[in-house]
């Protein structure tokens, strides 16, 4: 089995932070614990500018840790690299690892500052041959993959709306159930913002909102991440209903049914079918699709095009317009 030598760049939350105390692959949610776990990548080494980050990972996974990005892929020419610094790192980062010929770069979400800078880095990674695989993980996890699916082969017959919950921004939480719909629905046609709402911390806009997609109204609307963390999405068809809940650790699906007394109604099942999921290793999904994806066995479920559409649909929402997308 061919092993691609692999680094990360940003040694934070995703990077390495969220499973760093956890001690076998039961949880794999960073980057640097997927690559350790996956038979198919080696991990050769990490960089970030704070020192004490670099000590953390020097000490879990007994590689080096650089503050620059040079010096690492000029030391290590690694094949994959995973980019998982601030969004507004992205560009300028990117810029300096393609310049290294990987076969691979995976870059947090959402893919750039602006949409234009997100066209620019696919661009780039097709010029270079570089596979581009924006870190959209529930694109690439078996439930999420399951709803695609089920909603694909009429499962729940024509899916006429929906209703998601977001908390934390929309730039934040708010672009992976965007992003997740448009993997089960397709493009958005139309914007309408309901309500400007506040701004997460300050900063991150929290607006509510209608996305229009073809065939279907999703309703997008905050919560409040301080009294809460929520991530939800229900969605209703004309055969049947599919709840994804807890960010998308439970997944349900009631189908429709004649109601046993007034048969002239139908009613959904009070039997729900439940969807296995696998949320707790989503970055192992990650790579198992990237591994495939080289070795020419299918395309990427998000890449730079998927990821900016996602991101217009955002610039959109942040803007308060509507508009409609081509």
């Amino acid at each position: 089995m061919k092993r691609y030598k692999a680094a990360v760049v940003g040694l934070g939350r995703i990077g390495q932070e969220y499973d760093y105390d956890q001690h076998d692959d039961s949880v794999i949610a960073t980057h640097a614990s997927s690559y350790l776990y996956h038979p198919g990548f080696e991990l050769l080494a990490g960089v970030d500018p704070i020192p004490s980050r670099q000590k953390r990972f020097e000490a879990k996974y007994g590689r080096p840790a650089y503050g620059d990005v040079k010096t690492m892929m000029d030391r290590h020419h690694p094949e994959v690299v995973s980019i998982a610094v601030p969004v507004a790192e992205h560009f300028p980062v990117f810029e300096q690892v393609i310049h290294g010929k990987p076969k691979a770069v995976i870059c947090e979400k959402p893919i750039a500052s602006s949409s234009a800078d997100g066209r620019r880095m696919q661009s780039m990674a097709d010029e270079q041959h570089c596979a581009l695989l924006v870190n959209y993980m529930r694109r690439f996890e078996p439930g999420s993959i399951a709803v695609k699916n089920i909603i694909r082969e009429g499962g729940v017959g024509e899916v006429f709306k929906g209703v998601v919950w977001y908390s934390k921004g929309l730039l934040n939480n708010g672009t992976h159930f965007i992003d997740l719909l448009c993997y089960w629905l397709g493009d958005v046609t139309d914007v309408e913002v309901i309500q400007e709402g506040r701004r997460w911390d300050g900063n991150g806009p929290e607006p509510d909102l209608c996305l229009h997609f073809s065939k279907t109204d999703v309703y997008v609307l905050a919560g409040r991440e301080e009294c809460y963390s929520i991530g939800e999405i229900d969605l209703f068809g004309s055969k049947g209903r599919i709840r994804y809940t807890g960010s998308g650790r439970n997944i349900e699906l009631q189908r429709t049914v004649s109601a046993p007394v007034f048969q002239e109604y139908t009613v959904l099942k009070e039997e729900r079918e439940i969807i296995p999921t696998d949320l707790k290793r989503y970055q192992w999904h990650v790579l198992e699709a990237l591994y495939g994806h080289l070795a020419g066995r299918a395309e990427l479920a998000s890449d730079g095009w998927t990821a900016v559409k996602t991101l217009e649909v955002v610039e959109l929402a942040c803007r308060g317009a509507v508009k409609e997308m081509q």
